[in-house]
C-alpha cells in the first residue's frame, strides 16, 4: 500500500503543476545499477577530452554549488571527489540528483497535498518552497544539474574538469585576497 502511495506522487501528470512547485522529477539510476542491463537512454557518451569553448557557461556560474555537493556530499558522505567518477559519469548525475532530491528539496521546502495542507500526509502531491529565497536555490541546484550533464556531454564524459575547476577558483580567490591586502 505504501508502494503505491508513493509511486503515485512520482507518475502523477495528470495534476497541472502550481507555480510554487519545484519537483515531480523521476531520477533513473545508471545502468551500473543494473549490471550493465538497465537503461541506455541517460548514458553520457564517452570519448577524447574536448576542451569547452571559452564562452560557455554551463558550469563556471554554479561554483558555489560545485564546491557545496563536493564538500557536503562528495566529500563527507561518499568520501570522493569528482575525479573519482572518471569511469562511470552517470554515477556521478544520479548522486548530485539524489542529493538535490533527499538534501536539497527537503531543507528549502515543505511537503503539501493539493488541498494545502502542509501536515505530513501520503501521497505528497506537491513541495512548496517557503519563500522566494528558497525557490530560487532549488532552481539554481536543479540548473547545476544540468549543467553539469551537458559539460560531460561535450566534454567525453571527463568528471576532473569539475576538481580542476574548483582548484583554479581557490586560486584565483586567494590571489584577489593577497591582492586586496596589499
Amino acid at each position: 500500500m505504501l508502494f503505491r502511495q508513493v509511486f503515485l506522487r512520482f507518475l502523477s501528470t495528470t495534476r497541472v503543476p502550481l507555480s510554487k512547485t519545484v519537483s515531480g522529477r523521476i531520477i533513473v539510476p545508471p545502468a551500473t545499477h543494473f549490471n550493465n542491463q538497465g537503461p541506455k537512454f541517460n548514458r553520457i557518451p564517452r570519448h577524447e577530452y574536448k576542451q569547452l569553448p571559452d564562452d560557455s557557461n554551463y558550469i563556471e556560474k554554479f561554483y558555489d554549488e560545485l564546491q557545496a555537493f563536493s564538500q557536503e556530499f562528495l566529500e563527507k558522505q561518499l568520501h570522493k571527489k569528482y575525479t573519482d567518477f572518471e569511469d562511470c559519469p552517470e554515477e556521478l548525475v544520479f548522486q548530485l540528483e539524489q542529493f538535490i532530491e533527499l538534501q536539497v528539496i527537503p531543507k528549502h521546502s515543505e511537503p503539501a497535498n493539493e488541498t494545502g495542507d502542509t501536515r505530513p500526509s501520503f501521497p505528497l502531491r506537491s513541495i512548496q518552497c517557503r519563500n522566494i529565497g528558497d525557490k530560487i536555490i532549488i532552481e539554481r541546484y536543479l540548473d547545476f544539474s544540468k549543467g553539469v550533464k551537458l559539460t560531460l556531454m561535450l566534454n567525453g564524459g571527463h568528471t576532473f574538469i569539475f576538481d580542476v575547476l574548483l582548484q583554479g577558483k581557490s586560486v584565483f580567490d586567494n590571489m584577489q585576497k593577497n591582492e586586496k591586502k596589499d
